[in-house]
């Protein structure tokens, strides 16, 4: 392989000249390396945090890269007959990056070349993620798209220090935890204003999605796991969320009133209304009734036998055809 080889974008000569050593440049297309069997490696260039691209974090980009690529990266590249080798076929997106050798304390990426890798980057990591909830919710704003689009990111690159998602289940992140937790967006459309708890939030589900959804309510997520606290808050001030805020609180200790609760299966429904029964308001503003709406899965009979008149069983099939949801995915709502 060539030291140097530039594809679709011209480096001016004295800029090359400072990317000794392993500077690399080729197009790539997910589908292609995908196809390739390129998973593995494809997932660890898809790990670096968007976040620290969009604060211009040159520094935190280099010692991600350098984390998760190192010396591997040489490797992965000489298995690839050649960047031409993939220029076969038709190619809608492109990335640049340029790594030194780990041993190299100096990382430089030329103004230029750098717009152009967050650009094509970015869209090139979210774009199959982003077509399961645009196929859902096609009315998004711009903003809400970019939002949305950055938790593939940093779920991942906070996965890896604290486990929130189950490591086998971080590639469905947007079928089986976003667009799950969006679910609860199809029965009820907040009004703006309304405050809704997230109880047992864990790692942001479905408050944060929500949040992102309904810019104008405030919500409001408690766990009684602190580090689990840390992701939300931490995945929050990232995209920019104002209308949320996450505490380290048991649901016994939560005082507040809120118009509704959202969860999802965090314990049996019976015990569950049993703690936040104290956190409803009594003034009613949305076309559904305060009260309870709650993600759960799997036989539901015994559960909610004491709540089998006022109960309302929605089965996520109704709104979402993936054969995920079909799998006794279900939306519970309890007024209060």
């Amino acid at each position: 392989m060539p030291p140097f080889v530039s594809i679709g974008l011209s480096v001016p000569p004295e800029n090359a000249r400072i990317f000794t050593a392993q500077a690399v440049l080729f197009m790539i297309n997910v589908r292609i390396i995908r196809k390739k069997q390129e998973k593995i490696w494809w997932n660890k260039i898809k790990a670096v945090p968007l976040h620290s691209l969009i604060r211009n974090d040159v520094a935190t980009l280099q010692g991600v890269l350098t984390e998760r690529l190192g010396n591997g990266l040489q490797n992965r590249v000489e298995r690839i007959d050649s960047a031409r080798h993939l220029n076969k076929g038709s190619f809608s997106t492109s990335f640049l990056f340029y790594l030194y050798k780990p041993r190299l304390e100096s990382f430089f990426i030329e103004t230029t070349c750098f717009l152009s890798f967050f650009s094509n980057f970015a869209t090139t990591i979210t774009e199959d993620n982003m077509d399961i909830i645009n196929k859902y919710f096609p009315n998004l704003t711009d903003r809400q798209k970019e939002q949305i689009a950055q938790l593939d990111a940093l779920y991942r690159e906070w996965n890896a220090k604290i486990n929130v998602i189950s490591r086998k289940d971080i590639d469905n992140l947007y079928e089986h935890h976003v667009l799950h937790s969006m679910a609860i967006a199809k029965a009820i459309n907040f009004k703006d204003r309304t405050e809704i708890l997230d109880f047992g939030c864990g790692g942001g589900f479905p408050g944060i999605p929500l949040a992102i959804l309904f810019p104008e309510c405030r919500f409001k997520l408690i766990d009684g796991t602190g580090k689990k606290i840390r992701v939300c808050n931490e995945v929050a001030e990232a995209i920019g969320l104002k209308n949320l805020k996450a505490e380290h609180l048991r649901g016994e200790e939560e005082k507040g009133k809120y118009d509704f609760v959202v969860s999802r299966a965090v314990m049996q429904l019976p015990d569950l209304m049993k703690i936040i029964k104290k956190n409803f308001k009594k003034t009613q503003q949305n076309a559904l009734p305060n009260g309870l709406l709650c993600l759960k899965g799997g036989n539901l009979n015994e559960e909610l036998k004491s709540y089998s008149r006022v109960a309302e069983i929605t089965p996520l099939s109704t709104f979402f055809d993936e054969e995920w949801f079909a799998q006794d995915k279900q939306l519970v709502y309890v007024p209060c």
